[in-house]
Order: structure tokens, then C-alpha cells, then sequence
């Protein structure tokens, strides 16, 4: 299998790439990554029907193209399932998407909770499908739950950019050391502490 196969079909082949092997954990550090692994789902799969939802949105997963050209060809293949459900996909998605679609676009760094309420704001039904990347999901999910929103439907990708400008996005190891650091600092600055590779 080749490097760029095993990135796109993580769960098939256990192979990733770092670019180096050690990483600056203290013990709180260490007990937070613990604590996140012990009682958080590390990834969620497909789940609910298309045709229930009233809306759906898209949430990229990092900047660069590998895992947003995935999340793409979903929505392409949800708008031939629902051709009149209304896409919300935020620019990194929608860049690579050949449907109908509202994009999501800011300038400045978007957060999940921002994508999630720009879409809120603009639709009127309640019942959303969430595109997201497998280990982004759950926060996807509950940031919608959180604005009233029910998830019916869940299309993941599973894998990770290895190259993407996001150091956080670039593995399942920097993932889950942001993710358990997320409600103390941003991406960037987890990534600089812990010198994600």
C-alpha cells in the first residue's frame, strides 16, 4: 500500500508518517490525553438517513486539499441522494464541490462553532446532516446540539492530511493532544507548546 493510500484508509492500514516520534508532554499534559483516550470515542462512523435531515453542513478538516476533496465528494454524491437538500459547506469543501451549495467563507480562521451557527442562522428546519472528517464528528455533532440543531445523519471521511498547514489535523496522535487540550488553548498554540509535528 502506498503512503498516500494508508493516509486516505487509516482504520485499513495503521501506517502514518511523522515527522518526528517525540513529543513535549508533561504529566498534566499526559493525564489529559489520558483522560480524553479513556472516555471520549477516538472516531464516529456513518450513521441516520439523508432524507430526514432539512439541511446539511460541512465542516472542513484542516486546509489543505486531501481530506476537503473527500468531504466533497460526499456532498456531491448526498445532493444526488437529496437533489433539493440545501448544502452548507464551509470554503475548504466547497472549493472542490460540483453541486448546488451555500458556501461558508470568512477570511479569518473558522471554528467549528462558527460554520455550525452561520448555517443555523440562514435555515429554517431544525434536522441536519453533519459531512465531517471521523475524529472531527463528535464535536461537529455536539456543536450543533448545542445550538438547537438535531443531528439525523452522520457522512464521515476517515484519515488525516499529513501535510496540512494545521499540525493538529496532520495525525491521529497531534488530534488527540489538541482535542484533550482544546478548552485551554487554540490549535496554534497546543501545537507550538507541544511541538506538533
Amino acid at each position: 500500500m502506498s503512503a498516500k493510500s494508508a493516509l486516505v484508509t487509516p482504520f485499513l492500514n495503521h501506517n502514518f508518517f511523522y515527522t518526528h516520534p517525540d513529543y513535549t508532554l508533561g504529566s498534566d499534559a499526559k493525564r489529559r490525553v489520558h483522560d480524553y483516550l479513556a472516555n471520549q470515542p477516538l472516531f464516529l462512523q456513518d450513521y441516520g438517513q439523508i432524507e430526514q435531515a432539512d439541511f446539511a453542513i460541512g465542516f472542513s478538516f484542516g486546509d489543505s486539499d486531501c481530506i476537503n476533496l473527500e468531504l466533497a465528494n460526499i456532498a456531491n454524491k448526498v445532493h444526488q441522494i437529496a437533489p433539493s437538500l440545501t448544502l452548507y459547506l464551509q470554503q475548504e469543501i466547497a472549493l472542490h464541490a460540483s453541486t448546488p451549495r451555500i458556501i461558508i467563507a470568512n477570511n479569518q480562521y473558522q471554528t467549528t462553532f462558527d460554520v455550525a451557527k452561520q448555517a443555523q442562522q440562514r435555515q429554517v428546519g431544525k434536522k441536519v446532516l453533519v459531512l465531517a472528517q471521523a475524529w472531527h464528528a463528535k464535536r461537529c455533532i455536539e456543536t450543533c446540539q448545542s445550538l438547537g440543531l438535531e443531528v439525523v445523519a452522520l457522512k464521515v471521511v476517515n484519515g488525516f492530511p499529513a501535510n496540512d498547514p494545521q499540525p493538529w489535523v496532520r495525525n491521529p496522535i497531534n488530534w488527540v493532544i489538541k482535542e484533550s487540550h482544546r478548552h485551554m488553548a487554540t490549535g496554534y498554540e497546543i501545537s507550538q507548546k507541544y511541538q506538533l509535528a
